[in-house]
């Protein structure tokens, strides 16, 4: 048996041992604390608002509906679905219009990484402008061994988006698999991996179902899968994570 087959068949043994919970940050448009599937998964919550030009976080209830547009409940229930041991933390910084400052996604994603949230999913995207800031909080995210999953845009301008083109970053873009667990690795490619992202049926915010498509939702098949690998081995350093993915 060669060693790559070695490897992979000791992480499958891994993911099916006991896990221990692990925090996934879902910065993103809220969620739905309230829908059946992810009732008793969130364990906090907080929304970013812009006051005069200024982010100002405020915390919010457990439990309750706090998504501005349905995206991060679908997110949140992608995670949830791959990984029984993931726990959510919600962090709002989008609005009714799937939209939000940057300022605002900067105060709430360095928010997660101060809480020292273990995964952080970032299924959004913002240009160019805020590289250097995003960069400064990946590499601290990094050397805090935390983990920031991050799409690509899912239609590219001048660049993929920002963080997902950092290598501090696991960047993520969308394909097709049978399993919403396969992931396929790319060389030489600034996304280096792809998930399961297409007709993806997810939590609707307000209850029920509905499908969903793009990178947006590949990125927390990435996050469960990483939440699985974690909860089974929490000493990995994002490296680790990355190899194994790999």
């Amino acid at each position: 048996m060669s060693l790559r087959a070695t490897l992979r068949q000791r992480i499958h043994q891994l993911l099916a041992e006991a896990r221990e919970p692990i925090e996934v940050a879902v910065v993103d448009s809220g969620v739905d604390g309230s829908h059946p599937d992810l009732d008793g998964r969130l364990v906090k919550a907080w929304a970013i608002e812009m006051h005069d030009g200024a982010p100002q976080l405020a915390e919010r209830p457990v439990g309750a509906n706090h998504d501005a547009y349905g995206h991060g409940t679908a997110v949140s229930s992608i995670v949830t679905q791959i990984a029984d041991n993931s726990r959510i933390v919600d962090i709002r910084v989008l609005n009714v219009g799937n939209v939000g400052a940057g300022k605002a996604l900067l105060c709430g994603f360095a928010h997660a990484i101060e809480q020292r949230v273990r995964i952080i999913n970032l299924s959004l995207a913002a240009t160019a402008t805020f590289a250097t800031q995003l960069h400064e909080l990946c590499e601290r995210a990094y050397r805090q061994n935390q983990l920031v999953i991050a799409a690509r845009r899912n239609m590219p301008l001048a660049d993929n988006g920002f963080p997902a083109e950092l290598s501090s970053c696991i960047s993520v873009d969308v394909g097709n698999f049978t399993k919403a667990t396969q992931v396929q690795f790319r060389e030489d490619h600034a996304i280096e991996f792809i998930g399961h992202g297409e007709n993806v049926k997810v939590a609707a915010a307000g209850g029920g179902y509905t499908t969903m498509t793009g990178t947006s939702f590949a990125c927390p098949a990435i996050s469960g899968l990483c939440a699985l690998l974690l909860g089974a081995c929490p000493d990995l350093r994002p490296f680790d994570v990355k190899s194994a993915l790999r």
